[in-house]
């Protein structure tokens, strides 16, 4: 059973990491825009970004949320994101009024637009992540490149932590997003949601870490495991930044 199992698994990364599969119907979309803002204005945009929020984007449909890069090299740029979509949106994501109104009574604040990435979410390697919670105080945005040829061995250490979050009901927000468009197709990128610096998710039924519950679930393989999935990525494919919510720029906030 426990080979028929693997086989599936491998069968199942084969099949989502395919180079030929651009896009998907059946996914899930998400797209970001990172824009540096002039020198100065970052009052100025965070005013007029919220009132485009407030006059277009009150809907689920319309939907965005806006961020604040906290660390890094892009520390002080902002990210607007949009989710839950399908490749339908994309249809009439161009044109449209609200876009119309951005660059007449925003877009002036801002000195460079870094560009749109389309994201697809990875619902097997993410956890407690669903359109009925709001956006998140902060989040930490890991970024993973895996290199050509090891997208499987990242697959197999991600998706069994998940599986550990599942059966040990792990209270903290994980998602993972691929590159559809826009940039480096092997970039992973996982999203730790949080409100509180203090709790960013434990395992409320246990004391035992994750190392310890991974290693039971798995016959003692986390070392193993970890070692194939850190050598499955680029040698400088890590990096991670904190974001902070812009409430009144976001919806419903």
């Amino acid at each position: 059973m426990k080979k028929i199992f693997l086989l599936n698994l491998s069968l199942v990364a084969v099949f989502i990491f395919s180079a030929n599969a651009q896009t998907n119907p059946n996914w899930e979309y998400w797209t970001s825009n990172r824009l540096e803002i002039k020198k100065g204005m970052s009052a100025e945009f965070e005013k007029a970004a919220s009132l485009k929020t407030k006059k277009f984007n009150t809907t689920p449909e319309t939907a965005i949320s806006t961020y604040k890069v906290m660390t890094g090299p892009d520390q002080g740029k902002y990210e607007r994101i949009q989710g839950y979509k399908d490749i339908s949106w994309f249809n009439g994501v161009n044109g449209n009024e609200g876009m119309k109104y951005w660059m007449k009574n925003v877009s002036e604040f801002v000195n460079q637009n870094d560009g749109r990435i389309i994201w697809w979410r990875i619902k097997n390697l993410s956890h407690n992540w669903n359109p009925e919670s709001k956006p998140t105080k902060y989040f930490h945005r890991v970024i993973r490149i895996v290199k050509p040829g090891k997208l499987g061995d990242f697959w197999r250490f991600a998706n069994r932590i998940t599986e550990v979050y599942k059966k040990h009901n792990f209270t903290g927000i994980q998602a993972c997003f691929n590159v559809v468009s826009g940039g480096n197709e092997n970039m992973m990128v996982f999203v730790d949601a949080f409100n509180d610096f203090t709790d960013q998710g434990k395992f409320p039924d246990t004391d035992k870490s994750l190392k310890e519950l991974y290693n039971e679930m798995y016959n003692g393989s986390y070392d193993r495991d970890l070692e194939i999935y850190n050598d499955a990525l680029e040698m400088w494919g890590r990096q991670k930044e904190l974001l902070s919510l812009v409430p009144e720029a976001t919806t419903g906030m």
